[in-house]
């Protein structure tokens, strides 16, 4: 018998579970496909699935990646903790805006951040709502 087939996928680890049970639950929930996130994050489909069945653990840079694309903390999809600032931000304008960023096709993020970026650091801190 071929003992090598055996040993031929790598084994998971309960990390690598839980950061892709949290991935794919975001992407679920923003209703993105997992060529929508892969191609955001510029990573094969087969990366992606990787991580979210915990066969593969992104590295730092990954996960920063992904948590921009799938609107989370990279604490959150290591631990499944928001930082507290992140947790109770949301307002009904802050809401709103999500809702209509959902609505943009993930390949978009990009843009979309760096137009975002660009009004913000256009703005005085402490802006009115």
């Amino acid at each position: 018998m071929n003992q090598t087939h055996l040993h031929s996928r790598r084994p998971r680890s309960d990390k690598a579970e839980e950061i892709g049970a949290r991935i794919r639950e975001r992407r679920d929930i923003l209703g993105l496909t997992v060529a929508e996130v892969s191609r955001a994050i510029g990573l094969t489909k087969g990366a992606v699935s990787q991580y979210e069945t915990g066969r593969a653990c992104p590295k730092q840079e990954k996960i920063d990646a992904l948590a921009e694309v799938l609107g989370t903390s990279r604490e959150w999809l290591m631990t499944g903790h928001e930082p507290e600032h992140l947790a109770y931000a949301q307002n009904a304008a802050e809401l709103r805006i999500l809702a209509l960023m959902r609505k943009i096709p993930a390949d978009l993020y990009p843009f979309l951040l760096a137009a975002v970026k660009g009004i913000a650091e256009a703005c005085p801190i402490g802006g009115s709502e």
